[in-house]
């Protein structure tokens, strides 16, 4: 930011904005976790995440593409932002994909993975998590579901 000559401390409109979709991820898992259903919050709070990765990986490739048109220290400066947190950001977005994906079938009743693939394959790129995804088929049954999954036993005993 002070590269840029910008105010990191500065409330913009856009703030604002992120601001209030933050806090509306934030009810939205607690209203979940006030409907009493087991395993719902984690749920909720996966897809919240996922969609907030969502778009911070879209604002990433923004800011790559953004620095592929400028030129000077500007340009230079949104590069080396946008390198430095390439591989981080992509890991965060697709590890939580799949967390949400895990969560999801457990809570259907159906075998989870876990740890999940993207986790133990490290995954970082789109083509490693859905290579991760495919493989998680041969392990489906072997982790620590069974045949009824703990969510789905969890939902059976509450009602």
């Amino acid at each position: 930011m002070d590269r840029l000559g910008l105010d990191p401390g500065k409330e913009t409109p856009g703030r604002k904005v992120v601001r209030h979709a933050g806090q509306s991820l934030v009810r939205t898992i607690q209203m979940a976790k006030q409907s009493g259903i087991p395993g719902a919050a984690q749920l909720v709070a996966a897809e919240c995440i996922v969609m907030a990765e969502t778009k911070d990986h879209a604002n990433r490739e923004l800011i790559g593409q953004l620095s592929k048109e400028m030129t000077g220290e500007r340009a230079e400066a949104l590069r080396e932002a946008y390198d430095q947190a390439e591989e981080q950001e992509d890991r965060h977005l697709y590890h939580t994909m799949g967390w949400a994906r895990e969560l999801w079938l457990d809570f259907l009743g159906l075998p989870a993975v876990l740890p999940r693939p993207e986790e133990e394959q490290e995954v970082t790129t789109m083509k490693e998590a859905a290579e991760a995804k495919e493989s998680r088929g041969k392990r489906a049954g072997k982790g620590r579901t069974g045949t009824k999954s703990r969510g789905a036993r969890q939902r059976k005993s509450a009602a």
